[in-house]
């Protein structure tokens, strides 16, 4: 089963989306009923690779392992709570689990644009983890993109 989790543009709320393997399909908002029009590429139709965000329209993932960073927080800091109690222990214990949980989630597709998360497609190695530089690029190339043009007057 192939979805999109993604927040609705206009209310700003959570939504989940199966998406179909039809090329053009309506996505609607599960708490304002906005409609959004996803098209997906032919690749994603077929469950194979995300090369296109059938929320934004842009082109730039990253990819993660689909676990809630903070509870992976959490455990290590349990860790080191009972480490000086469990003689260290403890750590080996969270760091047992860290690796488990790692060799079995599976990962996901993250779109730096919008933020949607895409399960159940195909991992394209040409998606990296989460790239800080690229982020703030992107930021700051859609912010100059929606400040108007400053026209000075010559004197």
């Amino acid at each position: 089963m192939n979805t999109v989790e993604f927040v609705c543009p206009k209310c700003e709320k959570d939504n989940l989306a199966e998406l179909s393997s039809e090329s053009e399909q309506t996505i609607i908002c599960e708490h304002c009923s906005h409609s959004i029009s996803a098209r997906l590429s032919t690749s994603m139709q077929q469950g194979g690779k995300v090369d296109r965000c059938v929320i934004c329209d842009k082109i730039r993932f990253y990819v993660q392992k689909d676990f809630n960073p903070r509870l992976g927080l959490l455990i290590f800091a349990l860790g080191v709570i009972f480490s000086y109690h469990t003689y260290f222990l403890s750590l080996i214990i969270a760091t047992l689990i860290d690796v488990i949980l790692y060799k079995v989630l599976k990962t996901v597709t993250i779109c730096y644009n919008c933020r949607a998360v895409y399960r159940g497609f195909e991992e394209d190695p040409t998606h990296r983890g989460f790239d800080h530089n690229l982020a703030m690029s992107l930021v700051e190339k859609e912010e100059k993109e929606k400040r108007p043009e400053t026209v000075t007057a010559k004197t």
